[in-house]
């Protein structure tokens, strides 16, 4: 389906039939899943009713599974305040998720950044940086999201201990330029927008959903997709599916278009 959006007094042509999946599948039962400190996989069995399991592969006539996952730490998931903050919006309570005008960039994180974060680095950290960010983005338009895929880009993202191979994180001075642009959804290809242990603080989290006037906002970050290495940076429309969950999060499936 080709469609036409009107966005800033410009129209834009996608085709909905191009949309490009940045989530990775959830397998389950399976150790193909990525890790971020729950080193278990998502769960599925079928339910039970006296000796009758409902799995057509056992006789019955129809599937009813039940599944258990870890949200934050075996997949892609879209997050909110709630995460972090008592009575802050939760997943279902954030609104327009569809057709956000982004931008993709690729970044290769630095060693030794010598930008603030509210924890200690190590000598191997590697940070996006502000510095990074303001020559990557156009501050002017499509910064509703910014949709992040770090360097190296290997399929291995898929299924990455990151108990192992710890992950790149953003300096706070890039999250606060992100704020500065007016980024309301931040998608990423790691499993945080914070180093892998800042003593729980996750202050990179705080920043982004927390307002100047400490009211939490309807802000978003996606974590954990993989973002292909030939959907190359510039424009697109987000789409962010998530379920109508009553939670901090919930497992997603962004979806993004290629502006024409």
């Amino acid at each position: 389906m080709k469609m036409t959006i009107r966005y800033n007094s410009t129209t834009y042509n996608i085709d909905s039939n191009t949309g490009i999946d940045i989530s990775i599948p959830v397998n389950f039962n399976e150790n193909l899943n990525p890790k971020f400190y729950d080193t278990s996989y998502p769960q599925r069995q079928y339910y039970k009713e006296g000796n009758r399991e409902y799995n057509i592969k056992k006789g019955a006539g129809c599937n009813v599974p039940m599944i258990t996952m870890n949200i934050h730490c075996s997949g892609t998931h879209t997050e909110t305040a709630n995460h972090i903050i008592n009575d802050a919006p939760m997943i279902s309570d954030i609104d327009n998720l569809n057709f956000i005008p982004s931008q993709l960039i690729s970044v290769n994180p630095e060693i030794n950044s010598n930008e603030k974060y509210h924890a200690d680095s190590d000598n191997e950290d590697r940070v996006i940086t502000k510095n990074q960010l303001e020559k990557l983005i156009n501050p002017n338009t499509f910064t509703e999201s910014i949709i992040i895929r770090t360097n190296p880009n290997d399929i291995d993202k898929k299924i990455k201990n990151y108990n192992s191979h710890h992950h790149p994180y953003l300096s706070n001075e890039a999250i606060e330029y992100l704020k500065e642009i007016k980024v309301k959804h931040i998608v990423i290809d790691t499993p945080s927008i914070d180093k892998y242990n800042d003593g729980g603080k996750l202050g990179n989290h705080k920043i982004f959903f927390t307002n100047n006037d400490n009211s939490t906002n309807h802000n978003t970050v996606t974590e954990l997709v993989f973002i292909p290495n030939e959907c190359i940076d510039g424009k697109y429309f987000l789409c962010i599916g998530v379920p109508n969950f009553k939670l901090d999060a919930a497992p997603s499936k962004p979806i993004i278009y290629k502006v024409n």
